[in-house]
């Protein structure tokens, strides 16, 4: 099931420390790994845990490292020869008193013996412990939610796919990259799924440079990769692998839920952000020990607003609990008071640590909390979110989208150029003269206006397929059909909220999640009509042969080539919830936020 994913990797990564032994291994050992290893490592076990599983020292590879002959070294590192030779050069210095040597993904045979001939060369061939291909080139950042490797982010980037000066190595690495990485986490689940793609573009070209690894590596007879049980499973997987430029506004999209605005605002970066709290940068976990953080991240900000106030006011009762106690203590009362009042106390100090630990959680959200509200308060965030729903479900708006793009106390240049290209997005014809219009007023605005370009040229490839463009097409019914779109929560507390509307999100499915919906359940859609369907599981492919897929499927993998965000994530895990049986992971190249996003498309546009 998805939701094992994270634990399995865990659980690989401990047999690693293990020194790759069934039993636990918890003696001393130095960890040296390179940026992919560390990015992949720290949102799975901290700095505790790995001392745990005996780790003394944790060092990057390309760091002054000290020899300490006496103690065991792993190496988690990507095959390069960068490393390989790094690795020789502590081989030659004898730093360690052996070498188990992880590699990330399967290292080739020209790495291995240049690696031999090193070994032989220094003779220390008998300190070399073992050797292993881990296939673990994937982040999990939760349980439900993966990235290929943040170190690597920029290479698989939306611009790097779509630059017309790309060359065709960095393509290539692009490809490979994202392949390994779905490799990599099937080959952790030990199961073969069956991919669903849309046709012509990077997507397509992942599935089926993925489904031939597959295939290959079931066809190895010295493979064990995906020679288990779980392969002989009735019940398969599902992989759907899609294009970023399938929907362009929900990155974009000024979003109004917990995770997603921070990393809007603050830049969700391996499960850590950074926030500014009384002049000074405070950096935050969010992480998956953190209960609140679990419950509310995926709701409406007003609404983690009260559920953080009313958990401060339960760290209050207890406080008042303890000094109660302390003063009935202090004073006179009889021998069964006493009794009674004993076990108080001794309940009350065994929950300490708990309270403790409960109440620096409640801080750090009140701080993020706050925080989120004064960014909030000060670019009109809540007035950019009602207004872009209202654009996207074809509702109509107060005041004309130029009124706003012309106030000059309306958010920032950004913020004004997102509203624009949602609106644009979602407005079939906008006249050349409309649009000139539109550009030189946000100019005037301090606006970038260079993605307008590539944007254009989306739209037109998006009208030539006369399919559509999920990114212009409204997400689901007319505004007059969704009049609780926008609900105002009743009893909310004004804690962090004055000036702030209470706009409590109605759930409208994503074109993802549309997507997802209609493979998953073997709907019948213009959306997913045309999709290509690869079975990895087939051993003799035949040319023009489709596998037909007769059931419907209860686990999902989502994967976006070009860049994910938060809010399609939060969309896919609003739909699984409301569909008890079905497990779904969302998986992309990077997690983007609306700069990031925004930058890539001003690049692109000044270079059509």
């Amino acid at each position: 099931m998805p939701a094992d994913v994270r634990t399995r990797q865990i659980e690989a990564l401990k047999c690693m420390l293990s020194l790759n032994s069934a039993k636990t291994d918890n003696s001393w050992k130095i960890l040296v790994f390179d940026e992919y290893g560390r990015d992949i490592i720290a949102p799975l076990l901290t700095v505790k845990e790995l001392r745990e599983c005996g780790v003394t020292l944790n060092l990057l590879i390309t760091d002054k490292r000290e020899p300490i002959p006496d103690v065991p070294v792993v190496y988690f590192i990507m095959p390069t020869t960068e490393n390989i030779h790094l690795i020789g050069e502590d081989c030659k210095d004898q730093k360690y008193e052996k070498f188990y040597i992880n590699f990330i993904t399967a290292v080739s045979r020209q790495l291995l013996e240049d690696l031999a001939q090193i070994t032989i060369e220094t003779d220390t061939v008998p300190k070399i412990g073992k050797i292993f291909d881990q296939y673990l080139s994937f982040c999990m950042l939760e349980s439900n939610l993966f990235t290929v490797s943040a170190y690597d982010a920029s290479a698989c980037s939306y611009y790097s796919l779509n630059r017309p000066d790309a060359k065709d190595a960095d393509i290539e690495r692009c490809i490979n990259t994202v392949t390994e990485c779905l490799f990599s986490l099937f080959v952790t689940l030990r199961e073969l799924p069956v991919i669903r793609c849309p046709k012509g573009n990077a997507a397509a070209i992942v599935a089926e440079k993925l489904e031939k690894k597959m295939r290959d590596a079931r066809r190895d007879p010295k493979s064990e990769l995906f020679k288990d049980q779980a392969i002989t499973n009735f019940q398969r997987p599902l992989l759907v692998i899609l294009d970023r430029s399938l929907d362009i506004c929900s990155t974009l999209h000024h979003t109004w839920t917990y995770q997603a605005l921070i990393h809007d605002l603050y830049k969700l970066y391996l499960n850590r952000c950074q926030v500014t709290v009384e002049g000074r940068n405070k950096n935050y976990d969010l992480t998956a020990d953190d209960a609140f953080w679990q419950k509310n991240k995926g709701k409406p900000f007003p609404e983690v607003a009260d559920a953080v106030h009313m958990e401060l006011e339960g760290c209050r009762a207890a406080e008042q609990e303890i000094k109660r106690l302390k003063e009935v203590m202090g004073g006179s009362m009889g021998s069964g008071n006493v009794a009674s009042a004993n076990d108080q106390i001794a309940n009350t100090v065994s929950s300490l640590p708990e309270l403790m630990e409960k109440k620096k959680r409640v801080d750090m959200h009140i701080n993020i909390a706050t925080s989120l509200s004064e960014s909030i308060k000060s670019r009109s965030l809540d007035k950019f979110f009602e207004v872009e729903e209202k654009i996207m479900t074809k509702a109509t708006l107060e005041d004309s989208v130029l009124e706003l793009l012309k106030n000059p106390d309306l958010g920032t240049p950004d913020d004004k150029m997102r509203l624009f290209v949602i609106y644009y997005l979602n407005t079939s014809d906008l006249p050349d003269s409309e649009l000139k219009m539109y550009m030189d007023t946000l100019e005037e605005m301090g606006c970038n206006v260079g993605c307008i370009k590539h944007l254009c040229k989306l739209k037109k490839v998006a009208s030539m397929a006369n399919v559509g463009s999920a990114a212009i097409q409204p997400a689901g019914g007319s505004y007059s059909s969704m009049s609780n779109m926008f609900k105002y929560v009743k009893q909310s507390s004004k804690f962090m909220m004055d000036g702030v509307k209470n706009l409590v999100v109605g759930h409208r499915k994503l074109p993802v999640t549309r997507i997802v919906d209609c493979l998953a359940e073997l709907k019948q859609s213009s959306e997913t009509d045309g999709y290509m369907t690869l079975d990895p599981k087939i051993y003799k492919k035949t040319e023009g042969m489709t596998p037909s897929v007769k059931n419907t499927f209860s686990d999902v993998y989502v994967f976006v080539v070009g860049g994910g965000n938060y809010v399609e994530y939060q969309n896919l895990m609003t739909y699984q919830d409301q569909h008890p049986g079905k497990n779904i992971v969302y998986g992309s190249s990077e997690i983007m936020d609306s700069a990031n996003l925004l930058k890539q498309l001003n690049d692109l546009g000044q270079m059509s």
